[in-house]
Order: structure tokens, then sequence, then C-alpha cells
């Protein structure tokens, strides 16, 4: 009896909090319903990425929010969509990456997958990558980098060090030292 009280309940809740959803929020999910119709659709996708929130404030107010409402529970569908844009538009994805990327710290959930799409990316599309990160500001460009190495197993995130060799082999030595020097600092945390 219980677990069927349970599911009636997130049910009800579910359907409450779907109907109060704020502005940013339902255009995302607008673009994401139309660009599921159609997922090869090139104009569809770009719609999702321009629709896409382009900061971490909006991030976090649709995907990760204290009260798990908004889009947060199905917040892996719609990093997982914009990850599918990004065959197509990978810079424009990665700018969104970094744009909303560079003012995080890391959390569990939407904050933790969009900071581990956004390396693979990286890995991916290493001048994009360069190019965008050299648009930051110093206090930016830090902050990005903390954001990244921000894990709490370094041992089992071999995608960072993927990152670091991609940007050495292509003469970027500079950001893969950052990005040493930031894990260097984050292993030697307490709570690592």
């Amino acid at each position: 009896m219980t677990t069927r009280f349970f599911i009636i309940f997130l049910f009800v809740w579910n359907v409450a909090n779907s109907q109060k959803l704020i502005p940013e929020a339902e255009k995302i999910k607008s673009a994401f319903e139309k660009f599921s119709t159609d997922t090869n659709s090139k104009s569809l996708q770009y719609n999702y990425v321009t629709e896409f929130p382009s900061d971490s404030k909006t991030f976090l107010r649709v995907f990760q929010t204290e009260k798990f409402d908004q889009l947060y529970l199905e917040s892996y569908k719609y990093l997982k969509a914009l990850e599918k844009c990004s065959r197509n538009f990978p810079k424009e994805v990665i700018s969104k990456y970094i744009d909303i990327g560079k003012n995080l710290v890391w959390d569990a959930d939407a904050v933790g997958g969009l900071q581990h799409l956004s390396v693979e990316l990286a890995i991916k599309q290493v001048k994009f990558f360069v190019d965008k990160y050299k648009t930051l500001d110093i206090k930016e460009q830090q902050s990005l980098i903390n954001f990244y190495a921000d894990v709490e197993n370094h041992n089992a995130y071999q995608e960072y060090q993927v990152l670091i060799n991609k940007l050495n082999k292509i003469g970027e030595t500079d950001i893969a030292k950052k990005l040493e020097t930031a894990r260097t600092i984050r292993k030697k945390r307490q709570d690592h």
C-alpha cells in the first residue's frame, strides 16, 4: 500500500510542479519537445541549442533547483539532447558549456553532467574549446578550470587527462598546465 501511495504522490507532485515552470524552463521544454519530433533536423537542433540556457544562473534555475522542480528530474534528457546537437553545432554547444560552466561549482546531477559533457566535447573539438576559452577573462578562465578539476576521484576521470594531453599536443601548454595545477590542488583538498 505504501509503494502505491508513494507512486501516486510522485505523479501528483510532478503534475503540480510541471504547471509552474518559469519562462526559461518553458522555452527550453518547448524547444526540446520540438527537437524530439525529429532529432536529425538541423534547424530543430539549432533552435534547441539557441534556447538552451547561456549562463549559470539560468541553468541552475531551470535544471538544478533547490526544490527539485522545474526541469530538474529530467535534466539528463535535456543535457543528452544538447550533446546530440554538438555533432552538427560543436562551436555553439562548446560556447554554451563554457558560458555556463565558467561560473559553476561542482554539484551532482545536472551540474556534474554538464561538467563531464563539457570536458568530453572539449576533447573532441579542442580547437573550438581553446578559441572560446581565450575569449574569457583571467578570472573566468580560472573558474572554468577549477570547475573542470572539481571531482572526487581523478583516477576515474580519465577524460581530464586526455584533455590535458590534447592541449599539450596542439601546443596549448599554458592551458594544460593550469589544468594540471587545478587537479593537484583539488586532490589535496580534504574532501577528496
